[in-house]
């Protein structure tokens, strides 16, 4: 008795089900679904028929649950061993070719239009019997007549909106002529297209009142077509009654009369003219885009949300080295973005899908790119990040500033010099000023001395006398070496210091030229040689500067060395060192680097005379013979010069 309840009372909301839409997807929804949960059912799913092949039937899915491919493909074969109407047929297995499955399954034919396919995966103990089935029988009739009645009235609807769409195109103009194109009637919006009332173009040729010369030829060729019985669609420009040009497509059909005979033809026309103007303002607006593109001095690129580029300008060929073609499709972190800003790059792309921000976006950033070639540069780089619909883009303008990086560069490197040479002219006049001024006030005071002494002859001591002649010769040779080195650095800054090279064995020219001088000055300055001696061009004037120098400075800065200086000579195969050491004064680390700038002299000299040209001097004169010269120092412990000429230079 349970049992029958249970029945009836399904039957009954089965029932309901068929009644409650107009929608047969949605009468199916409720249908299998209702009764897939009373009937603990693995599957249930209402097919429709859609086609007919040459060996099967294809079916298109109305509603299943759970939800299963779109598409049944039916044989005529398992087609025949369908139930007749009104009944059950089961199986134990799908007859459809794409379900593999096995177990019992039931069909119900749903009159002549589809099937209820349903599927117990327990045949043993499966509801689907026709026993228990039998009493559904009625029910699925119905459920197959309100599938029937709702794709009834979906058709009805479609028709409906057919026609008024058909309706609703009588807001479109509508032009009526004879054979001869003369304007028979024109409804409101063609009045309203032309800009003339009826009563102006009735009897007028439309042609010749309508149309430009240019369109009349077409127009002509499509009346042919009328005479013919064709219908068909073109595009022309009419002239209003203001002379404006408008564009409008035409759909014109042959008209006949009742008799059937050709009295004309109709025209719907529809006003493009808004389209047009705005087709003409997008392909303007192209060619800017087209023209920016080819022509910007800034290369263009843009890349998708994956960061593959889909749009690549000529300059960015020009910038990059890679054509368009062998960039498309590639990621930008792969190809232009240096190692060390790939894994920013790919931070930042994901925090912009999270948060759609970038610090980088809408801004201008200075940062390096890698060229085609492996070659870093610094560039100028601006992104716009653009959205259309779902899609996600980014524009980049990418400007190469190697050169305006060299140019800062060189201008900075200008200032630096330029404040470095106000810092030497600063120091050259304190210097030149101090320098010139002590000499002169000795010469000066001392040619007061002798003056004075000449007064008195009687008492004139000729020793008294030398000895200021002495000095004032002495001053004076010290301003004519200041004025020769301030000379020498004028000459080497406007590279024209005579060089003439000879074949010269160096350790011998020292020897015979220029040591024998200190021996005059009681000076005794030992000259090691170590290796077998090797002739080398020297510009003899300037190599003896270099060593005079050298030396000079040696004894100088020794005033309390109990050691003479030292000159040590050395041949090596492919070169010849030249040392001067002194066991004087030394110089402190931090002098050392600027040594040989102009004007510089170490911190520990002290009163010790001397102008900061000498080095400076010696250097140039070495470079000039292809060599370098190196100091090595300590302080309280001496000083080191060796000079480095390479025998082929």
């Amino acid at each position: 008795m349970t049992e029958t309840i249970e029945l009836l009372t399904l039957l009954y909301e089965l029932s309901l089900t068929n009644l409650r839409s107009d929608d047969p997807e949605e009468i199916a929804r409720k249908f299998i679904r209702k009764f897939i949960s009373r009937k603990n059912l693995q599957y249930a799913a209402a097919w429709k028929l859609e086609s007919t092949h040459e060996d099967s039937l294809r079916f298109r899915k109305i509603y299943a649950m759970p939800s299963v491919h779109e598409v049944g493909t039916l044989s005529f074969e398992n087609f025949a061993l369908m139930p007749g109407p009104g009944e059950f047929q089961i199986f134990n297995k799908s007859l459809f070719e794409e379900n593999e499955q096995e177990g019992a399954f039931a069909y119900f034919k749903l009159e002549r239009f589809g099937l209820l396919e349903l599927y117990d995966s327990s045949p043993v103990t499966s509801v689907l019997t026709k026993s228990k089935l039998n009493p559904f029988a009625d029910v699925m009739t119905q459920f197959a007549s309100s599938l029937a009645s709702g794709y009834l009235r979906h058709a009805i609807h479609e028709n409906e909106e057919k026609y008024r769409r058909i309706i609703d195109n009588v807001s479109l103009g509508l032009l009526e002529v004879d054979n001869n194109e003369v304007i028979q009637f024109a409804n409101t919006s063609f009045l309203k297209l032309v800009g003339y009332d009826l009563n102006e173009i009735i009897g007028q040729k439309a042609s010749e009142l309508l149309v430009d010369g240019d369109d009349r030829d077409k127009v002509a060729t499509e009346n042919k077509k009328r005479v013919e019985g064709q219908s068909s669609s073109y595009e022309i420009t009419i002239r209003n009654k203001n002379g404006e040009k408008r564009w409008a497509i035409i759909s014109g059909a042959p008209n006949y009369n009742e008799e059937g005979e050709l009295v004309g033809s109709i025209g719907i026309h529809l006003d493009i003219t808004g389209l047009k103007k705005l087709e003409e303002e997008n392909e303007f607006k192209s060619l800017q885009l087209t023209k920016l593109h080819e022509l910007s001095l800034d290369a263009i690129l843009s890349i998708d949300v994956d960061g593959k580029v889909f749009e690549w300008s000529p300059q960015a060929e020009k910038v990059f080295g890679y054509t368009a073609a062998e960039i498309m499709g590639k990621k930008i972190s792969e190809t232009i973005i240096p190692h060390q800003y790939r894994e920013a790059h790919d931070n930042g792309m994901d925090n912009y899908h999270k948060t759609g921000h970038g610090p980088v976006l809408n801004s201008r950033i200075e940062i390096s790119a890698i060229r085609k070639n492996g070659e870093e540069f610094p560039i100028e780089l601006t992104i716009f990040p653009i959205e259309h619909g779902e899609n996600k883009y980014f524009t980049a303008f990418i400007r190469d500033i190697t050169e305006l990086k060299q140019a800062k560069e060189s201008v900075e490197k200008a200032l630096a010099r330029q404040k470095e040479l106000n810092r030497l002219k600063s120091q050259f006049v304190s210097m030149t000023s101090h320098e010139l001024r002590t000499p002169l006030t000795t010469i000066i005071g001392n040619a007061e001395i002798i003056d004075f002494q000449m007064t008195n002859l009687e008492k004139l001591k000729p020793e008294k006398v030398k000895k200021n002649v002495l000095r004032i010769q002495q001053n004076a040779d010290r301003l004519n070496q200041l004025i020769n080195n301030i000379l020498l650095m004028g000459q080497l800054e406007s590279q024209k210091i005579p060089f003439d090279p000879e074949f010269t064995v160096p350790h011998e020219f020292i020897n015979d030229q220029l040591l024998p001088d200190y021996h005059t000055r009681e000076i005794e300055i030992p000259h090691h040689v170590n290796g077998e001696p090797k002739e080398l061009k020297l510009d003899k004037k300037l190599f003896t500067h270099i060593i005079t120098n050298l030396v000079e400075n040696a004894i100088k800065y020794s005033p309390d060395s109990e050691k003479a200086p030292e000159v040590a000579t050395t041949y090596h195969d492919s070169s010849i060192e030249i040392a001067v050491r002194d066991y004087g004064l030394g110089i402190p680390e931090e002098d050392q680097k600027k040594l040989f700038d102009s004007f510089y002299r170490a911190s520990n000299v002290g009163n010790i005379q001397g102008t900061g040209l000498g080095l400076a001097i010696v250097e140039e004169f070495v470079k000039l013979h292809g060599g370098a010269i190196k100091v090595l120092s300590k302080v309280g412990e001496g000083t080191t010069f060796t000079l480095y000429f390479p025998l082929d230079p």
